[in-house]
């Protein structure tokens, strides 16, 4: 577990350290996820269920069309299924004034809009003393340079 931690000149993130009037942009993006089955895949699939549901009308006898439409429908399912129950991953950018950047990535989308809210918070407020600590699962922080619009830009 990694800790983000926002004061008034800095910002912590594990053993990196962001101060605030260096940071340049800071935001939050929908990450896309990636899927094994590709949507034509899953079309493909889908049409060729259809024809195995054809050869099996046409010769009722044949096992392997059978086999055949079987494999496909589970794996167009399958495809589908996927598509369902992936959840989506939202992602904190943190751009500073030399280029370099770190995003923060996490299913909850509302430690990504509460830290937010806090470091808009330390850059309008710096008369204010603040002390502010997010706990952070480790697997979440990644190191990424560069641009981040491979999402759908939320804020």
């Amino acid at each position: 577990m990694s800790t983000l931690a926002i004061t008034n000149n800095t910002i912590t993130l594990g053993s990196t350290i962001y101060q605030i009037r260096n940071i340049t942009s800071v935001g939050k993006y929908r990450l896309k996820p990636t899927y094994l089955f590709k949507i034509p895949f899953i079309i493909f699939c889908g049409f060729l269920g259809w024809l195995g549901f054809e050869w099996i009308k046409t010769n009722p006898d044949v096992s392997a069309y059978k086999w055949f439409t079987g494999i496909v429908i589970i794996l167009s399912a399958s495809g589908i299924l996927e598509r369902m129950t992936k959840t989506n991953k939202y992602g904190l950018a943190i751009e500073t004034n030399s280029g370099g950047a770190r995003l923060i990535s996490s299913q909850d989308q509302g430690l990504i809009d509460s830290i937010i809210n806090k470091i808009i918070e330390v850059m309008n407020n710096r008369d204010v003393p603040v002390n502010y600590t997010f706990n952070i699962p480790g697997g979440d922080i990644i190191n990424q340079t560069g641009l981040f619009e491979n999402g759908v830009r939320l804020g």
